[in-house]
């Protein structure tokens, strides 16, 4: 099968490992999106539209000698069921990005209803609640998640201010439950 044309152009403007600064990073005024900002910042009000699109909630998750880092995301996809392939998208000023590269595995808990306490813990607003995690492939996963995942880095991309990494799935299972969601920046359940 060969490539489509979209895809058949040069990656020249990345740095180590694929991600880096690029001519990307800045673009004119008149590229910018026109989004209704009420007199607002303009980056809050597109944080917002983009806030509409309601996830799942997520913690990714890595060990580093005997250390566990965790972080939390919405930014989790599936991409390919074959091969079996998920994406990340990380903030690049983060801890865990510069902690992922290639060839590293990483984790990914997807979150239960109840777990919304857990979210904070890993988003650096509460620490009122110890997690505890089971280790899969040397990679730590969330006790009590609805679904884990240990994806390796295949490659890693640039993504403006987040890194994206893309992760050939190596273990994958589920438990009963109901889903944390996250809309309009804040949590919410499925409807009875």
């Amino acid at each position: 099968m060969s490539t489509p044309n979209e895809f058949q152009f040069p990656l020249s403007f990345t740095g180590p490992d694929g991600i880096g600064a690029s001519p990307y990073d800045e673009y004119a005024e008149a590229e910018r999106p026109d989004v209704c900002d009420d007199g607002q910042d303009p980056a809050v009000a597109l944080r917002r539209t983009l806030g509409m699109f309601a996830t799942g909630v997520t913690v990714i998750t890595a060990l580093k000698g005997e250390e566990v880092h965790g972080m939390t995301a919405n930014a989790f996809m599936s991409v390919s069921l074959e091969p079996p392939l998920v994406l990340i998208s990380v903030d690049r000023r983060t801890k865990m990005c510069a902690l992922l590269h290639e060839g590293m595995h990483y984790g990914v808990s997807v979150l239960c209803a109840t777990q919304a306490e857990l979210s904070d813990r890993f988003a650096g607003r509460s620490d009122q609640v110890e997690p505890r995690f089971q280790v899969v492939k040397d990679t730590p996963l969330v006790d009590g998640a609805l679904a884990h995942f240990v994806a390796r880095v295949e490659k890693s991309y640039w993504g403006g201010d987040h890194s994206l990494f893309l992760g050939r799935v190596e273990y994958a299972r589920q438990n009963p439950g109901t889903p944390l969601l996250f809309h309009g920046g804040r949590y919410e359940k499925l409807g009875a």
